[in-house]
């Protein structure tokens, strides 16, 4: 699939984000500056996964105003999003 993209910026990017949505959807390996570095459209998409780390990176950190409040706001977070610099365990920096 990458090799059909290869000549199509927006495509090539759009095909990175899904893999890093699984990813971060399956609870396998991702890293918060892939996360923070992404599209608007991924955070927000993140940000209403199951992923509690996620969403608790973007609840503080998300880029626009939208993201960090369905964070906040989104039911799979038992608790209150941290209000720390730090990150979320089991994430890489």
């Amino acid at each position: 699939m990458a090799q059909v993209v290869i000549d199509h910026p927006f495509l090539a990017r759009r095909l990175q984000e899904w893999t890093l949505f699984r990813a971060i959807t399956l609870s396998q390996s991702w890293t918060t500056d892939a996360l923070l570095g992404s599209s608007d459209w991924l955070q927000l998409k993140a940000a209403t996964a199951a992923n509690t780390d996620a969403i608790e990176l973007l609840a503080d950190h998300g880029r626009t105003k939208r993201i960090r409040r369905l964070s906040r706001t989104n039911p799979n977070v038992k608790t209150q999003a941290r209000s720390s610099k730090t990150p979320a365990p089991g994430m890489q920096g």
